[in-house]
């Protein structure tokens, strides 16, 4: 799955949820059919489920959670028994009691009813303007609410499923269709499906609708993209990066898509990005749908990621699935990690190394928390079970995988994926088993890697020191644990087995350590006194070199590579942050580096300057840092313009966007400030010809300074849009009003009924991320804390508490602390810590810095 930042905050623990059943009872086959009643929104179901009883018992477990039985049954050795059903809400369980012991193959047939919830989750309703849908979201546990199930990864079993719904309606399963039927009833017909593959009752998928479809096909595999009849005209991109990716993994697997077809589904009302349901891949509508002649490179490049990925799951997790949900990176981290490569496929501007080095640097700056977890973390409620799905399990176990990979080869690394996708196909696996069948095929130490990587928290910091003897260089590695403040460092008793990959900067030479101990020496034959520990960005660690070892700056610009640039940034910029490296001394290494205009390097910079602005500058430096701002960017934002040419790479188009953008917000740019003003009027009646990407940060740069008038006009574009990304467009900017009286008014809106649920949390988490309307929007916050609790599904509430960690004052943590002590959200401790840590970690950085960073603004007048 696609995840959008689910990071919930909680103070202390709620009630537990036993997640285990008893494992006595194994599922082989399950025949359901579910009959909704959209516009009552309840449904009723008919399910037999074959099993394996493995010891004679009287009792059989099974997951169920909102439902109702009407008839259960449980028949063994040509018996048929009537079963009482005793329901535990709280472990959201039905235990059946039959009057004779079962064992040996047996089947159980149920009866049931349910309601089809508004919580976008289980079988629920969507909603359009025009009409109502029935759909499924079942990851994690929520299959559970459809159907009575052994709802765990491990208990795979094939799908027989029929579905009776309305005549005018299309239903769309993992399997193909086999049978369009009339009736039961007056204006109903049934559906039915091939029976699946062997699946995990997470990976069912049932949509039932209008939908209408665009087709393709990848070989003989036939492609539906589908979505609500108004936006259908939208799919036509998304089935040509889905008909090129899937031709892309047949071939890296080497292991033919393992189903007879392929649906994708933009459903309006989704809370992930998107949920790789076997055969059957559903996405909330902005990251499937998009305009293919006018949509921006950014959006364009969003739906291939977010389809590449989900297609990539295919593999990882429905073709071989995890045993349990502590080894859930096997599905998202192996997902993240072969997106870029699917993506290049279909436009190699859109995924590079220097791409991957940024991703590295978002899951180090994650794992430098003292509240970090390992990659593989004990969970077993289904709070516990949400709260890993994270930056570890996509971000830092994607980087893993991309440092191991670039260790040991890309050719022999495939080499060893196939054989674990082949050995374990149609099985569920564990972290053992990956590393163990990676480790016996390549014959490279990767079990020692892996498991170093996987079972412990937090990422290394290696610092090096060079020394010239006897013809030779002489490199000391030590390593030890980095964290992002150093007010939060303890001493380190993680050690790491690290395959570093360095590079000579004098004779380019490269060389291979494995740096397995505290403190390890390596040679290079020759002296080379300038070296780069990481060649290309591939490693996951934080690297700290001794005076001298890189060289002077402008030469180190030539020497390096793209995305070693990036990564060489990212180290920085950490340091920075936790007090090991002094800003000034940063910022004249940016000024180097932003002088050769390289997009991807200016979008590095961008956010640490944003920061800088926000935490460090003081009333006494504050326009002298804007003046430096301007300074760095101005020649930058000349030479783009404002208006995109045909040659414009994306690159220079996103770049473009964000560097007039940050020359607007942290260099207080007049002159920007007030094109942005009457380009914002022009987008606003359609007279614009800026593309989408820089409209959308126009519209930001009008708005906060913008007055009720500006604001209905932007929110009644929003109205109108005909895109998901053209609704996302006027949608952010909405974010950026200050003034109390329009912030309040979007607040309200976002607890309104004409606010889609799935965008709520997201919304509210913007406008308490804009500091200067988080004052207004806390207090807005706090005194209705019991609507948003009930009006946004408690797995995407903790957007909103992420967003405060942007607080950056004493009295402000302590307040949140409180505030979240006494109104507990659904979710982990480890959240409240991290948002906690981050706040503590601010205020560090502010009084470790300011006093550096006012030294350098002065000697650079």
């Amino acid at each position: 799955m696609k995840k959008a930042a689910l990071v919930v905050v909680v103070l202390f623990a709620l009630p537990a949820v036993a997640a285990r059943l008893p494992q006595n009872v194994v599922p082989k086959h399950y025949r359901i059919t579910l009959a909704p009643d959209i516009p009552t929104e309840k449904f009723s179901g008919d399910e037999t489920i074959d099993v394996e009883i493995r010891e004679p018992s009287t009792t059989i477990t099974v997951n169920a959670a909102e439902i109702e039985f009407d008839d259960t049954s449980v028949t063994s050795g040509g018996r048929t028994q009537k079963a009482q059903v005793a329901l535990n809400a709280s472990e959201q369980t039905a235990t059946l009691s039959v009057p004779e012991a079962v064992s040996g193959p047996a089947s159980i047939d149920f009866k049931f009813r349910g309601k089809l919830n508004d919580k976008l989750r289980g079988f629920y309703i969507s909603k359009t303007p025009r009409r109502k849908y029935a759909v499924t979201q079942f990851e994690s546990t929520d299959a559970r609410r459809a159907f009575p199930s052994f709802d765990e990864p491990a208990l795979k079993a094939t799908f027989d499923i029929s579905a009776v719904i309305d005549t005018g309606d299309i239903a769309i399963g993992n399997g193909r269709m086999i049978s369009d039927t009339p009736g039961p009833g007056e204006g109903k017909h049934t559906v039915k499906f091939a029976p699946t593959k062997p699946l995990p009752t997470y990976l069912v998928a049932l949509l039932i609708g209008d939908f209408q479809c665009s087709d393709g096909s990848a070989g003989d595999i036939p492609i539906r993209v589908c979505a609500t009849p108004e936006k259908v005209q939208l799919t036509h991109f998304a089935v040509d990066a889905a008909s090129k990716e899937l031709n892309f993994y047949n071939d890296w697997y080497g292991i033919k898509y393992p189903f007879e077809k392929l649906d994708v589904i933009g459903i309006p009302d989704f809370a992930a990005g998107a949920m790789e349901n076997a055969a059957a891949i559903t996405f909330r509508e902005s990251a499937l749908l998009v305009d293919e002649k006018s949509g921006s490179p950014a959006a364009r490049r969003r739906v291939a990621s977010v389809i590449a990925h989900e297609l990539a799951h295919q593999w990882f997790g429905d073709l071989v699935t995890m045993r349990w949900w502590d080894d859930i990176w096997l599905n998202e981290g192996f997902a993240t990690w072969m997106t870029p490569k699917a993506v290049a496929s279909l436009n190699p501007a859109w995924s590079t190394v220097a791409t991957d080095a940024q991703a590295t640097g978002r899951a180090l700056s994650s794992d430098s928390l003292t509240a970090t977890r390992p990659i593989r973390t004990r969970v077993e409620t289904p709070a516990e079970i949400e709260s890993v799905f994270d930056q570890i399990a996509y971000g830092k176990s994607a980087a893993v995988l991309r440092m191991a990979e670039s260790y040991i080869g890309p050719d022999l690394f495939r080499i060893g994926i196939r054989a674990y996708l082949t050995r374990f196909s149609y099985g569920n696996a564990s972290a053992e088993d990956f590393w163990g069948t990676m480790t016996e095929t390549t014959k490279q130490p990767l079990d020692r890697i892996f498991s170093s990587f996987v079972l412990q928290p937090g990422a290394p910091l290696v610092k090096v020191e060079t020394k010239c003897e006897d013809g030779m260089t002489r490199v000391a590695l030590s390593q030890s644990r980095f964290f992002a403040s150093r007010d939060s460092a303890r001493t380190s008793k993680e050690v790491w087995v690290i395959p570093v990959v360095a590079r000579t900067l004098d004779k380019d030479s490269t060389q291979r350590f494995l740096l397995e101990q505290p403190a390890q020496t390596f040679t290079f034959s020759g002296c080379a006194p300038h070296l780069f520990l990481n060649a290309n960005g591939r490693g996951y660690y934080r690297s700290e070199y001794a005076a001298g070892i890189l060289g002077p700056d402008r030469q180190l610009r030539d020497a390096l590579t793209t995305a070693e640039k990036v990564s060489l940034i990212s180290d920085d910029w950490a340091l920075v942050r936790g007090g090991g490296e002094n800003v000034g001394d940063y910022l004249r290494r940016l000024e180097t580096f932003v002088a050769e205009r390289n997009p991807v390097i200016v979008q590095s910079t961008i956010s640490s300057l944003a920061s800088i602005a926000d935490y460090l500058t003081t009333d006494t430096d504050r326009n002298a840092y804007r003046e430096w701002v301007r300074d760095l960017l101005t020649p930058i934002a000349r030479e783009a313009g404002w208006t995109a040419s045909m040659t414009d790479s994306d690159e220079t188009k996103e770049m473009r966007s964000q560097v007039l953008t940050t020359l607007a917000e942290v260099g207080n740019d007049a002159d920007v400030k007030k094109r942005a003003r009457e380009l914002a009027r022009k987008i606003i009646d359609e007279q614009s010809p800026a593309d989408r990407q820089l409209a959308a940060n126009i519209l930001i740069m009008a708005a906060e300074s913008g007055d009720a008038a500006l604001y209905d006009e932007i929110r009644a574009r929003a109205a109108k849009a005909k895109s998901p990304e053209e609704y996302r467009m006027y949608l952010f900017p909405l974010q950026y009003f200050t003034d109390p009286a329009l912030v309040r008014r979007s607040l309200d809106w976002a607890l309104s009924a004409e606010m889609r649920s799935q965008d709520r949390a997201g919304f509210i988490a913007g406008i308490l991320s804009n500091d200067r309307a988080r004052p207004v929007a806390w207090a807005y916050v706090k005194e209705h804390w019991s609507d948003i609790e009930r009006l946004i599904p408690p797995f995407t509430i903790g957007r909103i508490m992420s967003s405060m960690s942007r607080a950056c004052a004493s009295a402000d943590r302590d307040e949140i602390k409180a505030f979240f002590a006494a109104h507990p959200a659904a979710g982990s401790e480890r959240s409240a810590r991290q948002t906690l840590e981050r706040i503590n970690s601010c205020i560090a950085f502010h009084e470790q810095q300011a006093p550096n960073l006012a030294t350098f603004l002065g000697a650079s007048k």
